[in-house]
């Protein structure tokens, strides 16, 4: 059910191995090297199997492309903290400042996705293991991070395990790319719907950071209460709430999803009947329709605006900024515990 097989080499010479789980349902590939979900195949009505989640062939691919984050891993923050900066205990901490120059994003440049994990093999599970020193990246505390993939059935499992020796601030996600129609397509995803439990949204600013403002998603475009064509929603989007260039990429707000897990999106393909069913703990999804995407992936296909869409499930970005937002503090000797399923079907 398990294999192994090299997967090149990143960009500081470590070699890198690629896991694959397969249970004949459904096969997922893992790396040591960001702790990346690479692949995700699922069956669609035709009994063919479809890689649904975008990404490389080797290892450097995902290390030459540190803006993507393909599949990625996502630590010590997922997503944007306003000026790399907060206040903790009374103390400030600065953090790298890698997004538009202004910002700290996923981590900094040299957070948990680019991370050489150490591996643990389970009869249908990959656990990935890091220790985070203090300071990394500028955040407080010893970290013991794991994060754990399971497969069952057709349901890939995603589950956090953090633990620090001192007070800091903390989220995770998974960053992948979902293209229905298959990683190789060349696609775009507007022939998908989506559908969010959300009933509110966090605003954002040009940066597409959180300006602390929530917004009933009540009538207008960011409203997937009931589910929604992308070609649609996206081909007549108002520009005056797309900063980021006539797409999504904002937070919307699970209000029934925190601390249990609960229903957050359904994608469907209608035309090939796959629909990924993403459920989680935690209290926001990131919704980002690939705006900006400029790449080539697998086997060379080319990846551009619209070619896919991320379901982050996530704490609020910017959280550390807003003490209203749900908190990101993780206390010392806390463990910190979560889990997001994506789970695969037919139509």
């Amino acid at each position: 059910m398990i294999t192994s097989r090299a997967f090149g080499k990143n960009n500081a010479g470590n070699e890198v191995t690629l896991y694959t789980l397969d249970n004949g349902k459904a096969r997922i590939s893992v790396m040591n090297f960001g702790a990346n979900l690479v692949s995700f195949e699922t069956k669609n009505r035709d009994g063919e199997f479809v890689d649904v989640v975008l990404g490389y062939d080797d290892a450097q691919g995902y290390d030459n492309d540190r803006g993507t984050y393909f599949g990625a891993t996502v630590g010590r923050f997922a997503n944007r903290i306003e000026g790399g900066k907060f206040t903790l205990n009374g103390v400030d901490y600065q953090l790298p400042i890698n997004n538009n120059g202004k910002h700290c994003l996923h981590g900094g440049f040299n957070g948990f996705s680019f991370k050489m994990y150490d591996i643990t093999l389970g009869d249908d599970s990959i656990a990935c293991s890091i220790l985070s020193p203090d300071g990394e990246e500028g955040f407080p505390g010893n970290m013991k991070f794991t994060v754990k993939y399971t497969l069952k059935d057709t349901s890939v499992e995603i589950e956090y395990f953090a633990e620090s020796d001192k007070d800091t601030v903390c989220g995770f996600t998974n960053h992948s790319y979902f293209n229905l129609n298959g990683s190789t397509s060349g696609t775009t995803v507007l022939n998908h719907t989506l559908q969010i439990d959300a009933d509110g949204y966090c605003e954002v600013d040009e940066d597409a950071l959180p300006t602390g403002f929530v917004n009933p998603v009540d009538g207008g475009p960011f409203d997937f209460r009931s589910p929604k064509l992308l070609g649609d929603v996206l081909g007549s989007y108002d520009v005056r709430l797309a900063p980021t260039a006539g797409g999504i990429d904002n937070n919307m707000i699970l209000w029934s999803c925190q601390r249990e897990l609960s229903h957050a999106a359904t994608l469907y393909n209608p035309d090939n009947g796959i629909e990924i069913e993403c459920k989680t703990d935690l209290p926001g999804i990131q919704i980002y329709t690939g705006t900006f995407l400029d790449t080539k992936g697998k086997k060379g296909t080319p990846h551009g605006k619209f070619a896919a869409v991320c379901l982050e499930t996530q704490g609020f970005p910017n959280a550390p900024r807003y003490r209203y937002f749900p908190s990101a503090v993780l206390k010392a000797g806390e463990k910190f515990y979560s889990k997001t399923v994506y789970t695969a079907s037919v139509k």
